[in-house]
C-alpha cells in the first residue's frame, strides 16, 4: 500500500512537466502540510517539553523565564495589532542567527582558504578568487537613473567587479550542474525502486 502511495504522490508531482495543476497542488499542499506537521511534533518534543520537564524540576531557578518571555513575545506576531511586542525577539533572533552565521562563515570557510593559501598554488588561486568575490559585493552600487552603476568607477575596480562577477557566475553555474546532476540520480533511483516493487507486487498478485 506504502509503495502505490508513494507511486501515485511521485505521479502528481510529475504531471507539472505537464502545466501547473490541481493534481500537483494537491501533492506540494500534502508535502509542505505533512512536513510542518513533523516539524511541530519534533519542536514539542526534542525542545518545549524538555524544557517543560526542567522548569518543573528545578523550578527556582528563575533563568528558564527568560526564554519562555521571549518565546511569548514572538506569539504576538500572528496579530497584526500586537505585532511590535514581537518586534524584540525577532530582532534577537536575526541578530543572534546573523552573528552564528558570520561566525561559521569565518571559521568554516574564510579561515581555512586563508591557510591554505600557503601550501600551494590552489590554495593561493582559491584565495585570491575568494576576494575577488568579496570586493565584487563591496563595490557594487545600485544603479543609477543615468546609466550603469560602474561607470562613475575607478577602471581598478570596475576590472575587480567584472573579475568577481565571472568567478560568481562560474560558481553558480557548478552548483547548479551539481544540483542537477544530483536530481537526475535520485529520479534515477527513484524510478527503478518503482519498477523492482511494482513488479514484486504483481508477481505476488498473479501468483
Amino acid at each position: 500500500m506504502n509503495v502505490l502511495i508513494g507511486f501515485l504522490l511521485t505521479i502528481l508531482i510529475f504531471s507539472y512537466l505537464w502545466r501547473d495543476n490541481p493534481a500537483y497542488r494537491l501533492a506540494v499542499h500534502l508535502l509542505v502540510g505533512v512536513s510542518a506537521g513533523y516539524a511541530v511534533v519534533v519542536v514539542f518534543q526534542d525542545f518545549l517539553w524538555p524544557v517543560y520537564t526542567s522548569m518543573r524540576a528545578d523550578s527556582s531557578n528563575a533563568l528558564w523565564l527568560i526564554p519562555v518571555f521571549f518565546a511569548t513575545l514572538l506569539l504576538f506576531k500572528l496579530a497584526p495589532r500586537l505585532a511590535p511586542l514581537g518586534s524584540s525577539s525577532m530582532a534577537l533572533l536575526v541578530g543572534v542567527g546573523g552573528a552564528v552565521a558570520l561566525v561559521g562563515a569565518i571559521g568554516g570557510t574564510l579561515l581555512p582558504q586563508v591557510l591554505a593559501a600557503s601550501r600551494g598554488v590552489v590554495g593561493v588561486l582559491s584565495a585570491l578568487l575568494t576576494i575577488f568575490i568579496l570586493l565584487y559585493f563591496r563595490f557594487t552600487r545600485t544603479a543609477q537613473p543615468a546609466g550603469d552603476a560602474w561607470a562613475n568607477l575607478p577602471r581598478w575596480q570596475q576590472g575587480v567587479n567584472a573579475v568577481g562577477q565571472a568567478v560568481l557566475m562560474i560558481t553558480l553555474g557548478a552548483i547548479f550542474a551539481g544540483v542537477l546532476s544530483t536530481s537526475l540520480a535520485l529520479l534515477t533511483d527513484r524510478i527503478l525502486y518503482f519498477l523492482n516493487e511494482l513488479g514484486g507486487l504483481f508477481a505476488a498478485m498473479s501468483s
